[in-house]
Parts: structure tokens; sequence; C-alpha cells
């Protein structure tokens, strides 16, 4: 799955909501997943965003600009405070930067 030096930093990230017992390889793999799909949506999105901000400003195009603009506004407000995902009694805190 991952590098042990990894595994102990996700460990930590990992997060029991009700018990303190450790989570199992499935869990850990299905939040893994998750994050890893987060990370990708968010910074597919982000970048998407920046592109078509670009390209505005390159046409001079003030009405796109300030569509696309907003749409950033929004992404990054989205997930200013980062994102929870849970599975089956543990959770794991995302943060965006």
């Amino acid at each position: 799955m991952l590098h042990p030096t990894h595994e102990q930093h996700f460990m930590k990230k990992v997060k029991p909501i009700q018990n303190g017992r450790r989570p199992s390889r499935q869990i850990l793999q299905s939040l893994y997943a998750q994050m890893m799909m987060e990370y990708a949506v968010f910074e597919f999105n982000r970048e998407r965003l920046l592109r078509k901000i670009d390209d505005s400003l390159d046409m001079h195009d003030e009405k796109a600009f300030k569509e696309w603009t907003g749409a950033y506004k929004e992404l990054m407000s989205e997930y200013k405070d980062g994102k929870v995902l849970f599975e089956q009694g543990y959770k794991l805190e995302l943060e965006f930067e």
C-alpha cells in the first residue's frame, strides 16, 4: 500500500470516531483512495479554472473573466476548511492549500 513512513503519517491523520482500535487495512485503503480522489478532483478543477481565467485575460474577455474568477472563488471557498471523510467508524480530515 504505502511506504512505511508514509503509512505512519497517514495513520496519524485517521481518527476513530468511537473506539480506539486500529483500522483494518481495508478501511485504510478505502480512506486513502477517497483522499486521493478528493485531492485529484480539487486539483483538476483548480487548474481548469485557472486556465479559463488565463484564457479570458488573454482574450480581454471581461465577462468570462468575472465568471471564471467567481467559479474559482466558489471552489476555494468550498475547500477552505478542508474535507472530512468517514469510513466505518473512522474519519480522516483533509486540508487543501
